[in-house]
């Protein structure tokens, strides 16, 4: 389970560190990079990856917005190796994609992480601090 936030440096070989909070819940030395929905990068263990790639791959073919959605998370989709140092290599596209700078934010988002240039992620943190009594009860206060 991944929850919280952490400040991380990128290095000039484009490589972070996991921090040892989030380690245990990537097995077998491998993660999934993907471009998030907000302009973020996702982060996934294999098996949650898995899940999620079934719900979009599933996605009817011959539907346009369908098409798309698979081609768009297919293309920007990468396996990246957690090295002996518990180092990942960010997929340079992903980092260009999300102008991902040195200074980075990790999010927990509970089964996957969020990668955040450290500006981009602030600025939207202020926007969302302000809403999120509205939005939450407007999606499970009502429950």
């Amino acid at each position: 389970m991944f929850y919280g936030q952490k400040d991380l440096t990128i290095d000039d070989k484009g490589r972070l560190v996991l921090p040892s909070l989030y380690r245990n819940e990537f097995q077998g030395g491998m993660c999934f990079a993907c471009y998030g929905m907000d302009g973020c990068i996702e982060l996934y263990p294999t098996s949650t990856y898995e899940k999620k790639a079934m719900k979009i791959t599933s996605l009817n073919d011959f539907d346009e917005t369908a098409r798309k959605v698979k081609r768009t998370f297919l293309a920007n989709t990468f396996n990246v190796q957690i090295d002996s140092h518990n180092r990942i290599l960010l997929p340079k596209p992903l980092v260009d994609k999300t102008n991902t700078g040195k200074k980075a934010i990790v999010v927990g988002m509970y089964d996957h992480l969020e990668l955040w240039d450290e500006v981009a992620f602030t600025k939207r943190s202020i926007l969302e601090d302000k809403s999120f009594n509205a939005d939450a009860d407007k999606l499970i206060g009502q429950n």
